[in-house]
């Protein structure tokens, strides 16, 4: 009988470790995505004043080179036009 009784409480024992090794897990793993979400805040902060940052200089050019900017346009947007009609031409081909 206490043989099966000591038995009992060794399992228990066990038991109660694996609960608290669960638990320590549940907390690493708690705490990393927590300081994933973070990271990733932070990426998306700088992106956000990388692109903002990007926007003004794009503006500033613009502002000092107007004339240079709308041929530019003029010139990608027609080139996107004939490279439409040619994929759209072969297309139906």
């Amino acid at each position: 009988m206490e043989t099966a009784f000591a038995k009992t409480v060794r399992t228990g024992e066990k038991l109660a470790g694996s609960v608290c090794d669960i638990d320590t897990a549940k907390a690493a793993i708690s705490a990393a995505v927590d300081e994933g979400k973070e990271a990733a805040r932070r990426i998306v902060r700088r992106g956000m004043r990388a692109a903002e940052d990007l926007e003004e200089d794009a503006l500033q050019e613009v502002r000092r080179h107007p004339r240079t900017t709308i041929a530019v346009t003029f010139g990608v947007a027609l080139g996107a036009g004939l490279l439409l009609g040619w994929v759209l031409a072969r297309a139906r081909s």
